[in-house]
């Protein structure tokens, strides 16, 4: 074989190993960019609806108010430095989300009342509630100058 001639196929390998080794890192790319939906979850911000934060431990805010009986769309987000649930406590939804990940959680608000929700990695620590009316819930909200007392049942607080 002539010297111009294994130059020339030197060349071509190494022009097929740059072209293969292009396409290898536009795949692995395009596969970390990947989500990890269990169902009721999306890496997509949902637009209107409300947002909570799971950070340091925390739900910001921990009492979201939300319209009487409306399909509520929340944005659930980790600023947090480990993996954390937004779990409805009547069982109706859960979406949880990696540090950095955003998911979005859709459920019926109650007609009246709260709905409680915790974190299930951190149940003791992480609690909050969607409540029925109040600002920018949507819904309209009564006074009254009588006291009542609150039960809870199936995670609604009455």
């Amino acid at each position: 074989m002539s010297a111009a001639h294994e130059e020339t196929e030197m060349t071509l390998t190494i022009r097929r190993l740059a072209a293969g080794g292009s396409v290898l890192a536009t795949a692995l790319a395009v596969a970390a960019c990947g989500s990890t939906d269990n169902g009721t979850s999306s890496s997509s911000t949902s637009g209107g609806g409300p947002t909570v934060t799971a950070r340091n431990f925390n739900f910001t805010p921990s009492t979201v108010p939300v319209g009487a009986g409306q399909p509520v769309s929340v944005t659930f987000q980790n600023q947090g430095t480990v993996t954390h649930s937004l779990t409805l406590d009547n069982g109706s939804g859960e979406v949880q989300a990696d540090p950095g990940q955003t998911a979005t959680l859709t459920f019926t608000a109650p007609g009246s009342g709260s709905l409680t929700f915790h974190c299930k990695f951190h149940p003791t620590l992480m609690k909050g509630s969607f409540t029925v009316g109040g600002s920018g819930a949507g819904g309209s909200s009564s006074s009254s100058s009588s006291s009542s007392s609150s039960s809870t049942a199936n995670g609604y607080s009455y």
